[in-house]
């Protein structure tokens, strides 16, 4: 078990590509909302829409994770579980969600998964999407992660009867650990046969921790996307071979051990290379 203080959520920044100013705020079915807006508090019940369009605070009854509708005037609601918190950025509003990683984990990886993806290949992409969230620091001031391709893909829950959920429970609390510090793992889609060392990207200095080496992917053709750790079409190739989630991180990510989080599971797992 990994003796590392990790914070068990994440703030994740939501829908801000859409450059928002205003959002609709609903609670999920059954739920209760209590709304801290310009000093006072609301309860948001039933089927009730509330426009939030300043600052504002969302949680459930005594503080607790709920689960909510979020959206842009006019668009789709996505739903999440956890705390909101809406912020001022400029003209433009931030909404950012604490939720569970877990959850968060599996949300990605139903969106970052394709569909008909072998399980061990989901899998390992829940291996790889929960190491980021766990090891990568710094990509944003004031929250951890967004919900766009600068970060990793996050569009609403998951089904809790899902692939995604059910690869992402399969492996609970499991990350790539490198030296003792947990892998900020990255990934690309098609990395055209090998793929790269972080020196060998538009990253003109690498950082600091795990160097990504550059390894021999199965697959051939056009690279897409950066080429630094798992490639994902790579690894369906390798999974359809009969080889397990984690052959294909010890592939991708050589002389690393998959771990499990302190409080996430009891047993200490192999080598990732074995």
């Amino acid at each position: 078990m990994l003796a590392l203080t990790i914070a068990a959520t994440v703030h994740i920044s939501v829908l801000g590509s859409f450059h928002p100013v205003q959002f609709e705020l609903q609670p999920a079915a059954g739920q209760t909302l209590m709304v801290e807006s310009e000093g006072r508090t609301e309860v948001l019940e039933g089927e009730h829409t509330l426009p939030l369009t300043g600052p504002a605070k969302v949680a459930g009854r005594n503080g607790a994770a709920v689960r909510f509708r979020l959206a842009l005037p006019g668009s789709a609601a996505r739903e999440y579980i956890g705390k909101l918190e809406v912020r001022r950025a400029g003209v433009e509003l931030l909404a950012i969600v604490e939720m569970d990683r877990e959850t968060a984990v599996a949300a990605i990886v139903e969106v970052e998964g394709a569909a008909g993806l072998p399980d061990e290949a989901r899998k390992a992409q829940a291996i790889v999407t929960r190491s980021y969230l766990a090891g990568a620091h710094n990509r944003h001031l004031g929250y951890d992660f967004c919900d766009s391709e600068h970060c990793q893909l996050l569009k609403g829950l998951s089904h809790p009867t899902s692939a995604a959920s059910r690869a992402t429970l399969a492996t609970r609390g499991q990350v790539l650990v490198y030296k003792g510090d947990v892998v900020p793992a990255m990934y690309s889609a098609n990395c055209g046969g090998h793929t790269k060392t972080l020196a060998q990207t538009k990253w003109a200095t690498p950082q600091a921790g795990y160097p990504f080496f550059s390894v021999v992917c199965p697959l051939r053709g056009k690279a897409l996307g950066h080429g630094v750790g798992m490639c994902q079409m790579g690894a369906i190739d390798i999974a359809h071979h009969g080889y397990n989630a984690r052959i294909i991180l010890g592939h991708y990510f050589p002389d690393t051990t998959i771990e499990a989080l302190s409080g996430q599971c009891s047993r200490r797992s192999r080598s990732a290379r074995s």
